[in-house]
């Protein structure tokens, strides 16, 4: 376990905006995380860092840093892994193991924690979820361990009951796979990467709003087509946060982004969808700190 004090938290996210931790933990294995959630108090846990801004002032009180790597094989083609392993690295590996169902979210820089805490979809519009069986778990509250079976817990588009109930912390999950071949597991993956590289790029969050259900009079709609087509801001930019021009649902920070500039992007889309088209766009990631 290794402990910083004041530690700038922008190298740790996919955007690389973020001030200090008061108390920065790195934790390498479940035991040590563990120890660090029973030792301190007001505790925000930080996986890979892709879905979340962190406030220019940073974030009060301890942040863990949750780098537990387990990858468990275990029989009838389940999986056990910890949460901060990285979701890329799962997919490969299980991949080299002959199992298929993951590769759908290939190009996803998530760690398992945050992919289950978000419940994230995948290009067969599948949620995470759907591969999950049984989630180990930390009580803050009861300060014990125990596992929770998936088909009990309530999921949702890109939210779990995880998002309600901070109180239980996610240290490892049980996948069900099935056998697959290697190599055209491997295949799928490159199409999907390649095909993401084309609107999709790493110095952002993601995508930052979720995309719009049915409602009366209208169907289900892409974020990136109301920005880019309904509210023409592709492109839109304040300080070094931009709307991305090949998609408008990523926000990119052009080398010297703030916080602030990403945020008063967000909003300046927020606004603009709501006085324009009454549509209320809600965002995906997570906001981190001080914004007020």
């Amino acid at each position: 376990m290794e402990t910083y004090l004041n530690h700038p938290l922008a190298p740790y996210t996919t955007v690389k905006i973020g001030g200090p931790a008061d108390t920065f933990i790195i934790t390498n294995t479940t035991a040590e995380f563990i120890e660090a959630l029973k030792k301190y108090q007001n505790v925000t846990i930080l996986g890979n860092g892709s879905n979340v801004l962190i406030s220019d002032s940073g974030i009060r009180g301890t942040v863990i840093k949750n780098m537990s790597n387990s990858i468990e094989y275990l029989p009838n083609n389940q999986v056990k892994v910890d949460s901060g392993v990285n979701l890329p690295l799962l997919i490969t590996d299980t991949i080299n193991h002959s199992l298929s169902g993951l590769e759908e979210f290939a190009y996803i820089p998530s760690s398992i924690g945050g992919a289950i805490f978000g419940n994230i979809h995948g290009i067969n519009k599948n949620n995470f979820d759907r591969f999950l069986t049984e989630i180990q778990v930390f009580d803050l509250e009861q300060s014990k361990t125990y596992s929770l079976k998936s088909n009990i817990l309530k999921w949702s588009y890109d939210t779990s009951e995880f998002a309600t109930k901070p109180n239980l912390i996610i240290l490892s999950a049980i996948f069900q796979l099935t056998p697959g071949d290697a190599d055209t597991s491997r295949q799928k993956v490159i199409d999907i990467i390649t095909k993401k590289l084309q609107t999709q790029s790493m110095n952002s969050l993601g995508s930052v709003f979720k995309n719009l259900p049915a409602r009366t009079g209208h169907p289900a709609d892409f974020a990136g087509r109301i920005i880019d087509q309904e509210l023409n801001l592709k492109g839109f930019q304040i300080g070094d946060a931009q709307i991305s021009p090949l998609h408008g649902n990523f926000i990119l920070n052009l080398g010297h982004a703030t916080a602030a500039d990403y945020y008063a992007v967000v909003k300046k889309i927020q606004s603009e969808a709501k006085s324009k088209l009454n549509i209320t766009l809600e965002p995906e990631i997570k906001f981190l700190g001080n914004f007020s």
